[in-house]
């Protein structure tokens, strides 16, 4: 009895974390920066420099988070009843682990205003993943306090199955963005000139930047805008049209705020009186979620379409609607449009894959 009382208070503690991260989410923190966020890419100043440190604890805390989310996964999967102690074991680990790196993410919250603005922009879209980790953390712990002994609900396998998809996030997150800023600077160091990644690999519009000359269009005001949404990822594919002072949206996004997020933004613009959402919101599912990581791994992890990771705005997006899979974007070569393909055609409880990613450069 002392054990699982134990057990239960020292849960208390990852509550208090998500109301802070959940409410400090909804917070808009403007991102500004002129140009390209990548212009200076190596941490010089303490502050700079700290930030990276933080940076890579956050990520090898999301790497315990994933184990634990995926141990606790595989149990709730098994359809058996599990001793309360061996669930409780594997959260209390991992709600360790997401209280480091909440401790962690409020020091770069910080030092926000004195870091490099690719940094900067990490620290906005880290956000809504930590939050989304504690927020399915506590409902996995309420849910297991409240079905003790008894078979696990529905909602307790989606928020452990949640885990592993949002450490997934922020591990990649950080990955993605070190390992650019590492490219970056080589390459501005053999080059005489300032280094644009359109230049030096093939990208869709939603991973490309924007060139100088177009950057007063009303077309590069909203691909810029765009862009610079916090919940923005590899699993969501924004397109538009422009007509006169009329904006069309379309698209499909994993996150309902984003749909309406996209919508506010762009009628901010001036020239843009209004702005027609067609955007698809995607269902919510932790089969879903998962088919979306390993999805990513199978593309991105492949040896040949790795080099898509260095863009900050990958340019194969995934979508994953109730198990089918679209991929879509732009790549350079047939070659690499095949390989994807059938990369996300190994990956487990995919029913469909269709292919709409076009050749270019």
């Amino acid at each position: 009895m002392k054990r699982s009382v134990q057990s239960t208070v020292g849960f208390l503690g990852i509550a208090f974390m998500a109301a802070q991260l959940m409410g400090a989410a909804t917070e808009q923190r403007p991102f500004r920066s002129e140009g390209d966020p990548f212009e200076y890419a190596v941490p010089v100043t303490p502050a700079q420099k700290d930030a990276e440190r933080l940076f890579r604890q956050i990520a090898d805390q999301a790497v315990a988070v994933g184990r634990h989310g995926s141990t606790l996964e595989s149990f709730a999967r098994g359809g058996q009843r599990m001793m309360y102690e061996t669930h409780a074991a594997e959260l209390m680990a991992a709600k360790e682990a997401i209280n480091a790196m909440g401790a962690d993410f409020r020091q770069l919250q910080e030092l926000r205003p004195s870091v490099l603005a690719w940094q900067q922009l990490m620290i906005d879209r880290m956000q809504p993943a930590l939050a989304g980790l504690a927020g399915n953390a506590t409902e996995a712990i309420d849910r297991l306090n409240q079905n003790r002994g008894k078979f696990l609900p529905s909602e307790y396998r989606e928020a452990v199955s949640n885990l592993f998809t949002y450490a997934g996030q922020v591990r990649e997150l950080v990955s993605v963005n070190l390992d650019y800023a590492e490219a970056r600077e080589k390459l501005d160091r053999l080059d005489a000139g300032p280094l644009t990644p359109e230049a030096k690999m093939p990208s869709a519009w939603e991973g490309a930047g924007v060139s100088p000359k177009a950057a007063t269009s009303l077309d590069a005001q909203i691909r810029s805008e765009l862009l610079k949404l916090p919940y923005y990822g590899v699993f969501d594919y924004l397109a538009f049209q422009v007509d006169g002072d009329r904006v069309i949206l379309t698209g499909e996004v994993s996150r309902p705020t984003l749909k309406s997020d996209a919508e506010r933004i762009l009628s901010r613009i001036e020239g843009v009186s209004v702005v027609t959402n067609n955007i698809k919101v995607l269902p919510v599912s932790f089969n879903d979620n998962r088919i979306r990581m390993a999805s990513y791994w199978a593309i991105y992890g492949h040896s040949t379409l790795a080099r898509y990771r260095l863009n900050p705005h990958p340019p194969i997006r995934i979508i994953v609607e109730n198990g089918n899979v679209t991929l879509k974007g732009l790549v350079g070569s047939d070659m690499d449009r095949t390989i994807a393909n059938v990369q996300v055609n190994t990956v487990p409880g995919a029913f469909t894959v269709t292919n709409h990613l076009q050749v270019g450069s």
